[in-house]
């Protein structure tokens, strides 16, 4: 596969800092004054940090060490480790923050005398004591 802005040949197995040094030096090479390095070349230098350290590629490569290592941090935070293809078999779901569970006892006498006890514990759910409360009400009339 090759990036069709700068004939880079992507990565296909891990590259060597050699091999990697070599493609930025040839970027470098036929580069117009002030462009920005193309993202193919900045993923393979993300990639050489899982065996070496942010330091010594930055260096090695003549790459800004902070732009460098936000972007393998980047990689980090999403989960990945470098060179990683995403896991899809687990999704993460984010419930909010856990409620401290509770008690609660509620109890309705109507005028008919029909009698109605609540008793709840823990984080409600899947029961809506309110609309419960309604139908007590309701039934009564």
């Amino acid at each position: 596969m090759k990036d069709s802005v700068t004939n880079i040949t992507l990565p296909t197995v891990r590259q060597s800092l050699e091999v990697v040094r070599n493609q930025i030096g040839a970027w470098r090479k036929r580069r117009r004054c002030r462009t920005r390095i193309p993202e193919v070349l900045w993923q393979a230098a993300a990639d050489l940090c899982g065996e070496h350290s942010i330091f010594e590629v930055s260096r090695a490569l003549r790459l800004n060490y902070n732009d460098l290592r936000n972007r393998v941090q980047r990689s980090r935070d999403r989960g990945l480790a470098i060179g990683q293809e995403p896991d899809v078999g687990f999704v993460k779901l984010d419930l909010g923050t856990p409620i401290i569970s509770s008690e609660c006892l509620v109890e309705m006498e109507a005028a008919n005398g029909s009698k109605m006890r609540m008793s709840f514990r823990g984080v409600l759910r899947d029961v809506d004591p309110v609309e419960l409360s309604r139908a007590f009400w309701r039934q009564g009339r």
